[in-house]
């Protein structure tokens, strides 16, 4: 990476309580990627600066690298668990759209991922459009206001809020979730909801170490394609 890439590079801590990040092939059961996927956090970016879904191309270019915080000191509540809940789900069909919405509920099991800390390091240097200033300008007291945005923020579902986003210098140890052509984890790294066929990269969540301002080059991720 060249000096003036890695000036653009920007660390964002974020804190979720509560998360429950789907796999595509999960069905009855709603199990949990044990990671954030690419395309999820370009998302919540995303709704962080008052970017729409149909301009989501705008930042065409752009490059994330995730890591999981290893945090053994903090509270139990703070770290990286799998819970389980029993909650009620609604499948309708596509095609049935003057179906009984009380009839197509059911109960189902979903998991959920407590207390997930990561950090994900944004690089625009590629990008159409810079995203970092306008993170920079959403995270900023004074200056959130020139941000026209809505809702709360949130990872995946609507109703997992995200408790802390700020940025800062990397810290402590993590794991990387870096692009692996044999990688065990299968995400999606971007989701065209105009055909509704999600581009999906195979991952590995690699052992602890220590984490610095700028991740190693083999684990940056392009998450808006060109």
């Amino acid at each position: 990476m060249t000096d003036a890439a890695a000036r653009d590079i920007l660390a964002l801590r974020v804190e979720v309580p509560m998360a429950g990040l789907r796999p595509m092939w999960a069905r009855e059961y709603q199990e949990t990627y044990p990671a954030p996927p690419p395309s999820t956090v370009y998302g919540m970016l995303l709704s962080l600066v008052g970017v729409e879904r149909e301009d989501k191309n705008r930042h065409a270019g752009l490059c994330i690298a995730l890591a999981l915080a290893e945090n053994t000191a903090a509270p139990l509540w703070r770290r990286r668990e799998k819970g389980r809940v029993f909650r009620k789900f609604r499948r309708v069909a596509q095609s049935k759209k003057d179906a009984d919405p009380l009839a197509d509920r059911r109960p189902d099991y979903q998991e959920l991922l407590l207390g997930l800390e990561f950090w994900v390091w944004v690089n625009d240097s590629q990008a159409d459009h810079p995203l970092s200033d306008r993170i920079r300008m959403a995270l900023d007291p004074k200056r959130r206001g020139e941000i026209a945005r809505h809702g709360a923020l949130c990872l995946g579902e609507s109703s997992h809020m995200v408790n802390e986003i700020s940025v800062g210098r990397p810290h402590g140890r993590g794991r990387f979730v870096a692009p692996c052509e044999k990688g065990f984890l299968s995400m999606p790294v971007w989701s065209d909801h105009r055909t509704n066929l999600p581009t999906v990269r195979n991952f590995d969540i690699r052992e602890p170490e220590e984490l610095a301002s700028n991740p190693p080059d083999n684990c940056w991720i392009a998450v808006a394609p060109r």
